[in-house]
């Protein structure tokens, strides 16, 4: 009996080994950034800030990317509540790079010095998101919006 009893514990164990050793292969993988995916698109976020009289205004936040060059463009448009055109648009252009090869940061260089860094950035479909000058920030596929 002790044989029986002996011979069923070794056979749970080697059933056992088998089941756990038996999962999923799951196949981990990375998404990584591309020129391709940043540069489809043109990112947009609004927010609401004041401007320099005090008054409560919307601001439309826009990037630009292109790999022709390496070059893009930032536009900030401020809007009155209820206006739907613009009393103010500042556009700068700028040129970028990736800040390594991983392609989690972006250096964006308005010339004379003035370096805005995007960093832990994430290209999705619709979606960059990141640190921009060390606020966390989410653009949106500006023709993704319309819809």
């Amino acid at each position: 009996m002790k044989t029986v009893n002996l011979v069923k514990i070794v056979l749970m164990c080697v059933l056992t080994s088998f089941l756990v050793s038996c999962g999923d292969d799951v196949t981990y993988y990375t998404i990584q950034n591309s020129d391709d995916a940043l540069c489809a698109h043109t990112w947009m976020e609004e927010y609401e800030t004041t401007n320099d009289e005090g008054v409560a205004v919307s601001c439309v936040h826009q990037l630009k990317f292109t790999t022709s060059d390496y070059s893009g463009q930032e536009i900030h448009q401020y809007y009155y509540t209820g206006e739907s055109r613009p009393y103010s648009e500042v556009t700068r252009n700028f040129d970028w790079q990736w800040l390594d090869s991983a392609k989690e940061g972006i250096s964006m260089n308005f010339g004379a010095g003035n370096v805005k860094y995007f960093e832990n950035v994430w290209v999705r479909e619709h979606y960059l998101s990141g640190k921009l000058d060390g606020k966390e920030v989410t653009f949106t596929d500006a023709n993704y919006r319309a819809n």
